[in-house]
């Protein structure tokens, strides 16, 4: 039988998760939606999410969605409430979230607790999903090291051209990462920038745990460079040059008093830039994993929205893919996640997921 979801938000993440399960037949069935902006309320499912008509309306309230019915909530919010989640799976839904969380004990006993306690008692379980971090951040440099003896140092380094995000989330892009903003202003750490930062500690210690080792304390690092050439988004808003036109987080996990795990990500509007970085000039979203041991290993993975020389989109569209990825991860931890023990359930947890609707057509 299919597996009966509800989708939990519909911002840029949540609308794609929506959009796949509403195609795949075989896999889901979508029996409610929830909203969180009055424009949204009482709209068709497929409205949403760009398909056909579904005869599921969205709702705002919580005590609209048929959560007696439901296998799984889809969770795609901005921000993780934790008494919805632990409502949730008191009530014996299992939750998949896209709102970080793929490594819970980094936030401490009681959030752990509180979630991995209702999960158990509801029978359910919670999983966080997302595509880096998480993915490329832990599940690849995870399975890479798996082929040095001695794994000296682990590196995760992202480049991303963010043109798309920045004039689709301009308050994200803009307002928080500080993209058109004066240097120093735009290093100015807001509570979005800190959330960057206990997320991507999340996965600095799924690996330090998975290892077996002791992450001593995380380093953060943030820089940026200026643009040397006028911007113009495609909202209209306007980069001017002598403000931020790339950024770059790292963030170093020291273990036995030496930068062991090191996480990185550029993102940037142009290559034009001061300093000049070396970061490319692709479309695509990249990411470079090495591990420097015994042997040394280097992986290099790109997403888009293809790789057949023949698609009018080769080489293209990097950054919607990349959102697109992380939605669709989400998707395909359903089913492992409705079978899994209760409680909470990483990456580290759980089977390999693979992809729920490859190779059908």
């Amino acid at each position: 039988m299919a597996i009966k979801v509800i989708v939990w938000g519909t911002g840029s993440v949540g609308r794609i998760a929506l959009r796949e399960v509403i195609r795949n037949k075989e896999t889901f069935e979508l029996i409610g939606v929830k909203v969180y902006g009055d424009g949204k309320i009482g709209k068709d499912a497929g409205e949403l999410s760009g398909e056909a008509a579904t005869g599921i309306a969205a709702v705002k309230e919580l005590a609209e969605l048929p959560l007696d019915a439901a296998d799984c909530v889809l969770y795609c919010p901005m921000v993780v409430d934790y008494d919805d989640i632990a409502a949730l799976l008191r009530r014996g839904v299992n939750v998949v979230t896209t709102a970080s969380h793929v490594y819970p004990k980094y936030y401490g006993p009681e959030i752990y607790g509180k979630i991995d306690a209702a999960g158990k008692e509801g029978g359910a379980s919670f999983h966080g999903s997302g595509i880096n971090p998480a993915f490329m951040s832990e599940i690849l440099p995870l399975t890479v090291s798996g082929l040095s003896h001695q794994a000296k140092r682990i590196t995760v380094r992202e480049v991303s051209d963010v043109n798309h995000y920045a004039s689709t989330a301009p308050e994200i892009m803009c307002d928080h990462i500080g993209f058109g903003k004066p240097p120093e202003e735009a290093k100015k750490a807001d509570d979005f920038l800190k959330g960057m930062t206990a997320y991507f500690s999340e996965s600095m210690l799924a690996i330090a745990d998975h290892l077996g080792v002791v992450l001593e304390r995380i380093e953060e690092h943030h820089q940026v460079a200026t643009t040397n050439e006028r911007i113009v988004l495609a909202n209209g808003r306007v980069i001017e040059p002598g403000t931020v036109g790339c950024t770059l987080f790292e963030w170093h996990g020291i273990v036995n008093g030496a930068a062991r795990i090191i996480l990185s990500t550029f993102w940037k509007l142009t290559t034009n830039l001061t300093p000049a970085w070396d970061v490319t000039s692709s479309d695509l979203v990249e990411w470079t994993v090495t591990i420097e041991g015994t042997p040394s290993f280097r992986c290099m993975v790109a997403t888009g929205a293809s790789f057949d020389p023949d698609s009018p989109e080769y080489g293209k569209g990097g950054e919607v893919a990349a959102v697109v990825g992380t939605a669709v991860h989400a998707v395909n931890a359903v089913p492992y996640v409705v079978a899994a023990a209760p409680g909470i359930r990483t990456f580290l947890d759980l089977p390999l997921i693979a992809s729920a609707g490859a190779l059908r057509g």
